[in-house]
């Protein structure tokens, strides 16, 4: 399961891109403009923000159980960074920072509901870990370096040029890593 373009067809958008290794960007033939730059920004920035809360806070898992948390939720996935967040996918879409963000909370229920589903137990920390590495490393072949999620969500591992790349030394150098990177070892 690709947990983005699920999101991506469970809500209607078009194709979401993967991004051009070199330079970080969806290719310019593949480049998309309203609501489908809206899906390709907010889509992999809410799922690695989401993944980001996780992996810091597990208990967190606990508003995504059960009802739907009060409040917007953009708020709680990205904290003070979400009029940040809202921006920064406003101005890569081009759309109004009110419409974006409106489009982004319509998205973000949409990730806490996929993700609630498909993982068994949200009270243990390990599945949920171990679903954050799993999913993780394919949503970031999505994220626009443009957006400087890393920046933005203080994780600098985001924009690392190295975890968007594909072919054999790639993949080996991301297995290499993952076998030391303390969140992905579960």
């Amino acid at each position: 399961m690709n947990i983005a373009e699920t999101i991506q067809k469970n809500l209607g958008y078009g194709s979401i891109q993967k991004v051009e290794p070199n330079s970080q960007e969806v290719p310019e033939k593949e480049a998309v403009h309203g609501n489908a730059a809206i899906a390709q920004a907010a889509i992999p920035s809410i799922l690695l923000g989401l993944y980001n809360r996780l992996e810091k806070e597990p208990d967190a898992a606990l508003w995504l159980s059960g009802n739907q948390p009060t409040g917007k939720l953009l708020e709680k996935i990205f904290g003070k960074a979400y009029k940040d967040v809202v921006e920064h996918v406003s101005k890569y879409s081009r759309v109004p920072d009110k419409n974006a963000e409106q489009e982004m909370e319509h998205i973000a229920s949409e990730c806490v509901r996929v993700i609630r589903d498909h993982i068994s137990d949200l009270g243990d920390e390990d599945k949920i870990s171990a679903f954050v590495a799993k999913h993780k490393p394919e949503v970031l072949h999505y994220l626009p370096a443009s957006l400087q999620m890393g920046t933005l969500l203080g994780n600098n591992n985001l924009d690392d040029r190295t975890n968007k790349m594909e072919g054999p030394v790639s993949s080996l150098m991301n297995r290499m890593e993952k076998q030391f990177n303390s969140s992905e070892n579960n």
